[in-house]
């Protein structure tokens, strides 16, 4: 039997039984799909299980059992079926991101839940994040702190927590920045009403200018506030700048004033105090270099051999320099400086006194604090011929002498310490001269208290 023959009885065979080879063919193939579909039913289910079982631990706050899990499957499953169960896990992960996140804006759940909740699906590595939905998240939260529904530490503590999640965190950098930018703006509003109550209204604008504009609530509040430090600070700051020249603060009352100017142009009343505080400041203030040739002047010494220490302060209303004078730097002198007509006073006490010679006057500190100037010695001239006028005194002139002539007219054993209370380095001593052939008196006023003593009859005159 040849091949054709062969062919024929097959066909032919084929022909006769076909609706039974169609029947088993077709059984076949049905069976093959149902084994099919069985298998990958069977793999869908057991991933099915294994979402709900780690999806039920996040839910239940059981994170080391749902990481545990996840860690063991990572090992077990094929690259495939651990990719069905990330898929299986995403829609319902972003979900829970979003419950759990209004949960802990609405205090339902505590900021340790809700950051163990975010670390728990950042262990996750292959879930996809809905990014969109986070942002519009976190825009809410943005929103709800401009409007004061959620303080800063929620609205930070939320942004801050949810950033931790791969990939967020550029794409909600701009409402962290937002809000950031809200507190610093709010905190500055607070300063500038704290300055405000202070009185400090300059300091009280910039803080209010620094509010932002975003912050639209707070913005307007700001303007408001401006205004009103506006309107209150003319007269203050007027005030101020008055006490202020008045202390010899010269610049610092043209601060006052220029703060002022400012807010009010063309004021007269304001360029007239400027004026007048710039010429006190002209012709008051001394600069290190006014006091060293002023004092060197008067000492007929080199400014290069002596250098000073000083501060300014007001004594009766006006304005002087104390200093502290050194040569090589040995303190030779205390003394204070009229700034308006440039006199000198040394210090001089019973118990302190410089020696100098080249001073206008002297002055101490009594023991209260207080600044007492000596008498000039005119004005102790004038004393003594007042008081031999009203004793109808005759003399022929009054001269003044230095306390190392006083013995050639008192007797040598007069112990005129005694008479002056050991004070004597703090009187001027004048001799009067009663006519030919009439002995010469000798007078002793202190430049301190005016008291007068004729020294050759050891009496005091009152």
């Amino acid at each position: 039997m040849n091949l054709k023959e062969n062919f024929d009885r097959f066909v032919d065979y084929v022909d006769e039984n076909r609706k039974n080879i169609i029947a088993i063919c077709l059984s076949f193939l049905g069976f093959l799909i149902l084994l099919i579909v069985f298998i990958l039913s069977s793999d869908e289910l057991s991933i099915s299980d294994e979402a709900s079982i780690l999806f039920e631990n996040i839910e239940k706050r059981n994170y080391s059992s749902a990481l545990e899990n996840y860690y063991k499957w990572e090992k077990e499953f094929s690259e495939s079926k651990m990719k069905r169960l990330n898929n299986a896990l995403t829609a319902k992960i972003n979900k829970l991101i979003l419950d759990k996140g209004d949960d802990y804006l609405n205090g339902k759940i505590s900021k340790e839940g809700y950051v163990g909740l975010i670390n728990t699906i950042n262990s996750l590595t292959d879930i996809q994040l809905d990014l969109k939905r986070i942002g519009e998240q976190s825009k809410r939260v943005y929103e709800l702190y401009l409007f004061e529904n959620i303080d800063y530490e929620k609205a930070t503590s939320y942004i801050n927590t949810v950033s931790s999640l791969y990939g967020v965190k550029n794409y909600i950098q701009e409402y962290k920045d937002s809000i950031n930018e809200i507190n610093e703006s709010r905190k500055i509003y607070e300063i500038g009403v704290k300055n405000q109550k202070l009185h400090k209204y300059y300091e009280a604008i910039e803080n209010y200018d620094k509010v932002s504009q975003k912050d639209k609530k707070y913005y307007n509040l700001a303007k408001t506030k401006k205004d009103e430090c506006i309107s209150i600070m003319y007269d203050y700051y007027i005030e101020k700048a008055e006490d202020e020249n008045k202390n010899g603060n010269y610049e610092q009352a043209i601060q006052y004033i220029l703060y002022l100017k400012n807010y009010y142009k063309d004021d007269e009343k304001l360029n007239s105090l400027e004026e007048k505080y710039q010429e006190n400041m002209s012709i008051y203030s001394l600069t290190l270099d006014d006091i060293l040739t002023l004092i060197s002047s008067k000492m007929g010494e080199s400014k290069e051999n002596i250098s000073v220490e000083y501060f300014q302060q007001m004594i009766n209303s006006d304005k002087y320099y104390y200093v502290e004078v050194y040569k090589y730097d040995e303190l030779i002198d205390e003394i204070l400086i009229d700034a308006k007509n440039r006199r000198i006073y040394s210090y001089k006490d019973a118990k302190k006194d410089y020696n100098t010679s080249y001073s206008d006057g002297y002055f101490r500190i009594l023991e209260n604090g207080q600044i007492e100037f000596a008498i000039s010695n005119n004005e102790a001239k004038f004393l003594l011929e007042r008081k031999l006028m009203k004793e109808e005194a005759i003399y022929k002139e009054i001269q003044s002498i230095s306390e190392d002539k006083i013995y050639k007219y008192v007797d040598i054993n007069t112990d005129i310490n005694k008479i002056l209370n050991n004070e004597t380095n703090l009187y001027y001593y004048e001799l009067v001269d009663n006519g030919w052939f009439k002995r010469k008196d000798v007078y002793a006023i202190n430049i301190y208290t005016k008291e007068i003593y004729k020294i050759s009859e050891k009496d005091l005159l009152n």
